[in-house]
């Protein structure tokens, strides 16, 4: 019988300072949560705020902490997702009141104490001052005008509150814990690459798997590649090490839901795990390959030619000038607004600069994952009713970077800016 991937458990020292770091981050995005809910007077939205901002939060802060971490204890990664489920939460409730002042005040005036005036909002003191004010005052639930429509009771605020922070709590969770179970090299102290493949459904799956988990590997080998589209296949997830000798796989039953993406126009597939991070033997690893890796009718597909190597670049140095020439015209504008600056950053200004901040850092973090694309110098692929590609495993250009990185240190340099013109 094969042997099933287990994590080693250990714990690279990387991992504390990544988590401070992280920590710091979420403080920022939980200040930037509120102050997008105040700056939305439709109070409907802020349940969609929250959660999306949960998700990504989580999502993110477990690829930044796991990953650059290389943490392999799922007990341990768990726990680190708990911790900073709740911390984040903590942040949200913290910063309610002392964001809400700002908005009345129209005033940054936090920034301008002393630090032991600042650290004062993160106390625990704040965080109770803030659950008793919403237990005895509730939440006017406001329209789009700022019209209040009614005001939910104190006591079904706090029930509310603490099931969406258990939500997110098992959700940070959950994340932290899935992305350390990952194969991981312990030789070469990285984590496995992985490559995925799409193949027919055998005659009887059921005795392919029974032969798959009892040890008989060249049963992968003998998949036939997929020939329709919008058919229940087999996806195959294989992991293997930068050095080639040791591989792992998992294989999931893609069936056909019947719906479409309206945004792709592809078939929407329903994934069900059937195997997950079995060992299997070089060879058959080896062979897997040397296969065509995607199909044309995955939605993850990115079919490269030359002229969309072209148009690509082409469209980068489009971005770098435009990019360029918006941050200059934000920094005439804050220098020309003078006394109406701090008016603009609480009608929008803000909102924008932290737009443009962690659009930039989610797809520079995007960068940093190696993605599978098809390249081909050929107009047409057709070939016996099926496409052949060339894949290779590709890093986003190093100037695409650049940009992500100038954008997000330009937007904290046009806030700094803001706040030494106040």
């Amino acid at each position: 019988m094969n042997h099933v991937y287990k994590p080693s458990g250990k714990i690279s020292l990387l991992f504390f300072p990544v988590f401070i770091i992280t920590l710091f981050i979420m403080a920022i995005c939980a200040f930037v949560c509120i102050f997008c809910i105040h700056f939305l007077t439709y109070s409907l939205f802020d349940a969609i705020i929250f959660i999306f901002a949960a998700i990504g939060t989580a999502r993110y802060s477990a690829l930044c902490c796991v990953k650059a971490g290389k943490v392999r204890n799922p007990v341990f990664s768990a726990i680190s997702g708990i911790i900073l489920g709740l911390s984040y939460w903590y942040f949200i409730i913290i910063f309610y009141l002392p964001v809400k002042s700002m908005f009345i005040m129209k005033s940054f005036y936090l920034l301008n104490e002393p630090l032991p005036g600042i650290l004062k909002v993160f106390y625990f003191k704040e965080l109770t001052n803030a659950l008793s004010m919403l237990k005895n005052n509730g939440a006017a639930i406001t329209g789009k005008k700022g019209g209040v429509y009614f005001t939910m009771p104190g006591n079904i605020c706090i029930i509310i509150l603490i099931i969406s922070c258990i939500i997110s709590i098992i959700f940070f969770a959950s994340e932290f814990y899935k992305n350390s179970r990952k194969p991981f090299c312990e030789t070469s102290c990285k984590w496995m690459r992985k490559f995925i493949f799409t193949s027919s459904v055998p005659e009887d799956d059921e005795l392919f798997i029974s032969r798959l988990l009892l040890g008989d590997c060249t049963m992968l080998s003998y998949l036939e590649p997929l020939h329709e589209v919008n058919v229940d296949h087999f996806k195959i997830s294989l992991y293997t090490s930068s050095l080639n000798d040791k591989f792992y796989v998992s294989l999931s039953y893609m069936e056909n839901s019947g719906r479409l993406d309206k945004k792709t126009g592809k078939t929407k597939f329903n994934e069900n795990e059937l195997i997950e991070y079995l060992e299997i033997d070089n060879d058959t690893g080896r062979s897997l390959l040397t296969r065509s890796r995607y199909k044309p009718e995955d939605a993850s597909v990115i079919v490269v030619t030359d002229e969309s190597k072209r148009k690509a670049f082409r469209w980068i140095i489009f971005n770098w000038i435009i990019g360029i020439l918006a941050i200059l015209l934000c920094v005439l504008a804050i220098f020309k607004l003078g006394d109406g600056l701090q008016e603009f950053l609480f009608k929008g200004g803000f909102f924008y600069i932290a737009l443009i901040f962690f659009a930039n850092a989610a797809r520079f973090i995007r960068t940093l994952q190696k993605e599978m694309v098809i390249t081909s110098t050929e107009d047409k692929y057709e070939y016996e009713g099926t496409k052949k590609f060339l894949s290779k495993e590709t890093e986003a250009p190093a100037i695409l970077k650049l940009f992500y990185l100038f954008m997000m240190a330009s937007a904290i340099g046009l806030f700094v800016l803001c706040i030494m013109k106040m």
